[in-house]
């Protein structure tokens, strides 16, 4: 069975590295056309159908097929706070030639989860090991493309000094909110209780690997779950930052939105993927920035946001007050949170 799905792997981009399973040492590829993943707002579980096939390969077999295979040219990595036009981003970055976006794929997702508890023990992966998953899924992210930009979910910001130990060369994209206008975005969310509990436990663990805090998830309210969520992000970034210079760009939603063209020429540049003026404007003048990315279908632009966090503020005005006074009680207690404040709050 295993050969059918090996047989010129490294040439055939349409079977997908789906999941990874760290436990069993296995991956899940799936046939996927290419079209369907470069659509897709997320990689997970809704980009299969009941028809999609699939079958779990050891990795072992996989790495053998894949790891001889040279790439011309290293994936490019957009990371971010959550909710903050990452995902805009990626879409418009698809317009350059030959350029393929690749929107939260799972494994990535694991392996985050997993470098998090490698920091404490827990783990049964190696940080040696998980250099050569990124190294070998990178590759497999790779094929059907000259430039590759993929996107990650927005816990995985730690994954970015080891994508850069990985591979040196690589370039990353940090996309943020500044945090009164992440945690106003966050509280207006219909599902805000479950977007900001869903992988609060993840985030605490690994701000705690960070510094000293002493932080209690039982003892927060929503708009400091918020605050936590952005402050989880902005630190790992800025310690990358810090170690990774002239690698990593940082990129505010804000000015995305007033300067379009400018910042996806600029990101583009930085990523050293090459677009002509005209496929610049022909990306902000698409559809892409009149609806909103994770759901193409539902109309959506600048107007759409600033009416829904004037909204957001006016509601939960005193909530973000409060969360802003705990952030700026955190950072008195530790430099790397003040240093972040200063750099992207």
């Amino acid at each position: 069975m295993s050969n059918a799905w090996l047989d010129r792997l490294a040439q055939r981009p349409e079977i997908f590295p789906h999941q990874l399973d760290l436990i069993n040492d296995q991956l899940l590829l799936v046939e996927l056309p290419k079209a369907k993943v470069e659509a897709a707002s997320f990689l997970d579980q809704r980009v299969l159908s009941e028809t999609t096939q699939g079958a779990w390969i050891p990795w072992q077999e996989v790495t053998e097929v894949i790891d001889p295979t040279p790439v011309a040219k290293p994936v490019s990595l957009v990371f971010h706070v959550g909710h903050c036009g990452s995902t805009l981003l990626s879409r418009l970055a698809g317009f350059a030639g030959n350029t393929q976006s690749l929107r939260e794929p799972l494994p990535l997702r694991s392996l985050a989860q997993d470098f998090a508890d490698a920091d404490e023990g827990r783990s049964f992966v190696s940080r040696k090991s998980h250099l050569k998953y990124l190294k070998t899924l990178s590759k497999l992210w790779s094929r059907g493309a000259s430039h590759t930009v993929i996107k990650a979910t927005s816990i995985c910001t730690d994954l970015l000094p080891v994508f850069q130990s990985a591979e040196p060369s690589t370039r990353s994209i940090f996309v943020f909110n500044r945090v009164e206008t992440h945690i106003a975005t966050l509280l207006a969310g219909e599902n805000a209780v479950v977007d900001l509990k869903g992988f609060a436990k993840l985030r605490i663990q690994r701000l705690r690997q960070k510094t000293d805090l002493d932080i209690r998830l039982s003892e927060l309210n929503l708009g400091q779950l918020a605050a936590l969520s952005w402050l989880s992000e902005t630190t790992s970034a800025t310690q990358s930052l810090e170690a990774f210079p002239g690698q990593i760009e940082a990129l505010e939603f804000e000015t995305l939105i007033a300067t379009p063209a400018d910042s996806l020429a600029r990101v583009l540049d930085f990523l050293k993927i090459p677009a002509s003026e005209s496929v610049i404007e022909s990306a902000v003048q698409s559809s892409v920035m009149q609806t909103y990315s994770k759901a193409p279908e539902v109309q959506y632009n600048a107007q759409t946001r600033a009416a829904i966090l004037a909204q957001s503020r006016s509601t939960f005005g005193a909530e973000i007050k409060a969360a802003l006074m705990w952030l700026d009680e955190l950072a008195n207690q530790c430099e790397l949170v003040s240093t972040s404040m200063r750099q992207f709050g």
